[in-house]
């Protein structure tokens, strides 16, 4: 995040109680109508916030005489708590005045409030693009901003309970939204809790006992899943008398009549089409593919079969390592890197500790887009990262330059082995001699 424009980093943070932190050093802020101030700034972010609309925020009933004097009181105390070391007498970098009022002059992606909004918002377009890994992690982050209920430290007045009340219908949105990309990726069932509790809290929700529904139906459990929509029935016709919507309503129809619509698989990785008059396939090698899902093998398989390769498949990295030691004939390992039974950098890294095998080119295959898994993956030996979705043109090109490193290595090999031969014959003569 970014603070001020000049000076030290200035982070803000309402997600929870009101603090300010310098270069991460908590700043104190004074007493609650102060930081109740500068909640009011802070929620405004780099923009104006009039006199008149301070002095409402914080005496909504009965202002005193004094309110504007006080307030004026308030933003010099948070001048020198913001600014602890602005030259007296110098104008004010952080919190400006500027008519009719004052201006909190930070990039609003400085407070936690505004970040959480943003990421929000760019989680919502991951996953109404398709992308619901990528919504998944902006989601998650944003949650992760949260520290307990926004304004929590703050006296009671209008403005608190209204920002407040906003703040929370966009955390639990935003959890909606987090738990429709989990449901897409097919992690249902580590949901199962998360939504229970959710529903539990917040029983007039109808998007989360959908979400509840389904998980407990994925996961198996369809008595529990009717059971989830019955109690939800109940309570909208106690507390509202209302019969659940339509969407829920069709979503227990569909559970009970066992709709495969309802059932996860994963998506396929995409391979584009080539473009006309392609080359043809390099010297094939003999390839073995690792991943959990059997979509994703056939497709792969099928694809390095179109480029010429002898293509085997198995679904987990126990399996593969079983295969490699006792095969030792493969030329390039394609390595999904999520799997639950041994993850693909766990595989690699029994790959590569094993000196028969460590020559042997490993492209990683995986959606998770993540600079971090890539380094690791490099970092632990990898050839190669291959992300989906991809092109047939990029697959070849991925092969391309693994068969020509595995070729590399086995010449360099063989030329070590010659070498060692030869010094064995020339040490068995001068012995013989």
């Amino acid at each position: 995040m970014v603070g001020a424009a000049e000076g030290p980093l200035i982070e803000f943070r309402v997600l929870g109680g009101v603090e300010a932190r310098i270069a991460g050093r908590r700043v104190e802020l004074g007493g609650p109508k102060q930081r109740a101030a500068l909640a009011s700034l802070l929620l405004r972010a780099d923009r104006v916030v009039p006199l008149e609309q301070l002095i409402d925020d914080l005496w909504p009933a009965d202002p005193p005489a004094r309110a504007a004097a006080t307030v004026q009181v308030f933003v010099s105390n948070l001048r020198r708590a913001l600014e602890p070391d602005r030259p007296r007498g110098a104008p004010a970098r952080v919190l400006v005045t500027a008519s009719p009022g004052y201006r909190l002059a930070v990039d609003p992606g400085a407070v936690d409030a505004h970040a959480f909004a943003r990421l929000v918002e760019q989680g919502r377009s991951a996953l109404a693009g398709d992308d619901p890994e990528r919504a998944a992690e902006l989601l998650d982050r944003a949650a992760e901003l949260w520290r307990g209920p926004a304004l929590a430290d703050l006296p009671d007045a209008p403005f608190v309970r209204t920002e407040a009340a906003r703040l929370e219908e966009l955390r639990l949105g935003a959890a909606e939204d987090r738990a429709d990309a989990e449901l897409a990726l097919g992690r249902h069932a580590g949901l199962v809790a998360e939504l229970d509790r959710r529903v539990r809290t917040h029983p007039l929700r109808e998007r989360s006992r959908a979400q509840l529904m389904l998980a407990l139906y994925r996961c198996g459990r369809q008595a529990d899943a009717l059971e989830t929509y019955r109690q939800g029935r109940a309570v909208l016709r106690e507390e509202l008398g209302l019969d659940p919507g339509t969407g829920l309503r069709r979503l227990e129809q569909a559970v009970l009549r066992h709709d495969p619509e309802l059932a996860w698989a994963p998506p396929p990785p995409v391979i584009l089409p080539e473009p006309s008059g392609r080359p043809a396939a390099d010297e094939p090698g003999r390839v073995l593919v690792v991943d959990d899902s059997a979509v994703n093998r056939r497709v792969l398989v099928a694809a390095l079969t179109e480029l010429g390769h002898e293509v085997h498949a198995v679904e987990n990295g126990r399996r593969a390592l079983e295969l490699l030691t006792r095969d030792g004939g493969f030329d390039v390992v394609l390595l999904d890197l999520l799997m639950p039974v041994l993850d693909g950098c766990t595989t690699l890294a029994a790959i590569k500790a094993d000196p028969a095998l460590d020559h042997l080119p490993v492209i990683m295959v995986s959606a998770v887009a993540d600079l971090a898994s890539v380094v690791r993956c490099i970092e632990l030996g990898a050839t190669d990262y291959l992300p989906k979705p991809f092109s047939a043109a990029m697959l070849r090109a991925r092969m391309r330059s693994s068969l020509a490193l595995k070729r590399m290595r086995d010449g360099e090999r063989a030329e070590i082995a010659a070498l060692r031969s030869e010094v064995d014959r020339a040490r068995a003569l001068a012995e013989r001699r």
